[in-house]
This record gives structure tokens, C-alpha cells and sequence, in this order.
């Protein structure tokens, strides 16, 4: 079988450098002695492997270590040592380092846990300004969504609705809408059952699409020997296939979790 490989921020370019400073997380990679060049912006991944070989180290030695020694080893762990090259990638234009930072903010022990959402908010506004359209875009909407606590409610929300008004991404805007009304919660029930209705009516195609579905579908629907209602879903791979793909054949279908 052949697999498919895979608000509107007011924030300008300009600003974001002097934003980030600000929340001391735009640090000039020079501040780091003997820290090497970043790596030019097609060199990302080379420099994500980097960083993970790194941290595959870091890990070792801290186990070897004793109480005293993994204190200053995680000092000065990988985020924060590789930190001024993401910096210095993302100020090139490289979005993917935008959003590396973003992910691993809380790993960057000279950001404390109070300036979080300060040092948050810049990095996702020049995302959702900047690269909204990158085919990774999808990460930036799960990020917001994971970090909403040092974000806050209402500014994720925000954001939510911001990426819906401009992507053209139908799995993009299914999961802000998605992220969204889980967000608001029982602060506005009525709004996030409306976020819930427009993924059911303008991406139900999509794996959100698919939860909705779910939620709403009546047990009668479900009992042994009805026809299984039809759902989409992603693999790790990034191939999208939905259960009408393989009609007539046998499937087995493995649900696990993890408790």
C-alpha cells in the first residue's frame, strides 16, 4: 500500500526580538562563551540531532553521578546550553527553532516557572503570524494547548481562534477548534459546544473530527452486528487513512491506553 508522507498576531518581525528580551528569552547567542555558530536554517535538523545526542549524554552522566554533581550538571542542562543557537536559527526565520524553544521552555532552568507565560506568548504569536501555513504547523496548535497553563485561558483561546480566521489547514482548525472548547470549559459551555458543532460541520474528515463524532453517537449504534461507524485517523507516520478505506476486507481494530 502506498503511504502519503506527510490573533492574526499585531506581533512584526521587528518585535519580536525586543518582546523576547524582554521575557529573557531572546539571548544573544554570543552570551554563551565558546558557543558555536548556529547552523544556517536548512541545517535544523542536523542541529535537533545534535541537541538529542546531547541530551542522551546529559542523561548518562547524571546517573553516574552522585547528589552533589547531578546538582551543577543540571545547572547547565542541554536546553539551556543549546539555547543561544535555537535563538539565534529562529532570529534567521527558521520557525521550527521558534517552536523548539517554545517546547522547551520549561527545560531552560534561567527562565523561572513565573516567566513562563511571559516568554510563551511572543514565540507562539510570531508562529501563528509567521508560519502558519508549514505543513508542522499542526505541533504549534498541541503546544498552545500543553502550555496553556503558563499562557492562560483566554490568551489560548485567542490563539485558537486566530489560527481558525487563517489556516487553510482542515486538521489544523479542527484541533484549535477542538483544543478551544475543551479550553473554555464550563466557563462558556454554549461557545465550546459551538467550536464542538463546527469541527462536526466543516471538518468532519479529520481525526477531531472523528472524537466528535464519537461523543455524540448514540450506544444503539455501536451494538454487534451494526455496521461500524466510519472514522479518520493518522498514523505515526503521518499516513491518514479512515476505516471506509477498507470496506469488504478484515479489519482488526487495538484499542490500549495507558492507566
Amino acid at each position: 500500500m502506498h503511504r502519503k508522507t506527510l490573533l492574526t498576531a499585531a506581533l512584526l518581525a521587528s518585535a519580536a526580538p525586543l518582546a523576547l528580551a524582554s521575557a529573557g528569552v531572546w539571548a544573544d547567542a554570543a552570551a554563551a562563551p565558546g558557543a558555536p555558530t548556529a547552523p544556517a536554517a536548512d541545517d535544523y535538523e542536523a542541529l535537533v540531532a545534535e541537541f538529542d545526542a546531547a541530551v542522551i549524554e546529559f542523561k548518562a552522566k547524571l546517573k553516574a553521578a552522585d547528589k552533589a554533581t547531578r546538582r551543577e550538571l543540571r545547572k547547565n542542562n542541554p536546553a539551556k546550553t543549546y539555547w543561544p543557537r535555537f535563538v539565534a536559527m529562529s532570529s534567521a526565520g527558521e520557525g521550527r527553532a521558534t517552536l523548539w524553544m517554545a517546547l522547551n521552555v520549561t527545560q531552560n532552568k534561567d527562565i523561572r516557572s513565573k516567566e513562563r507565560g511571559a516568554a510563551l506568548t511572543p514565540l507562539y504569536e510570531t508562529l501563528v503570524s509567521k508560519h502558519i501555513a508549514e505543513p508542522w504547523f499542526i505541533d504549534v496548535v498541541k503546544g498552545i494547548n500543553a502550555q496553556k497553563k503558563y499562557l492562560g485561558n483566554e490568551a489560548a483561546v485567542a490563539m485558537f481562534e486566530a489560527i481558525v480566521e487563517s489556516s487553510k489547514a482542515d486538521k489544523v482548525n479542527a484541533a484549535a477548534l477542538f483544543f478551544a472548547a475543551y479550553t473554555i470549559g464550563s466557563d462558556d459551555p454554549d461557545k465550546g459546544r459551538s467550536y464542538l458543532e463546527r469541527i462536526s460541520k466543516d471538518y468532519p474528515k479529520t481525526t477531531y473530527g472523528t472524537a466528535v463524532t464519537a461523543m455524540t453517537t448514540k450506544p444503539a449504534q455501536s451494538e454487534v452486528g451494526q455496521i461500524a461507524p466510519n472514522f479518520y485517523a493518522e498514523a505515526f507516520d503521518g499516513f491518514e487513512f479512515s476505516l471506509e478505506d477498507y470496506r469488504g476486507k478484515v479489519v482488526v481494530l487495538d484499542f490500549y491506553g495507558f492507566w
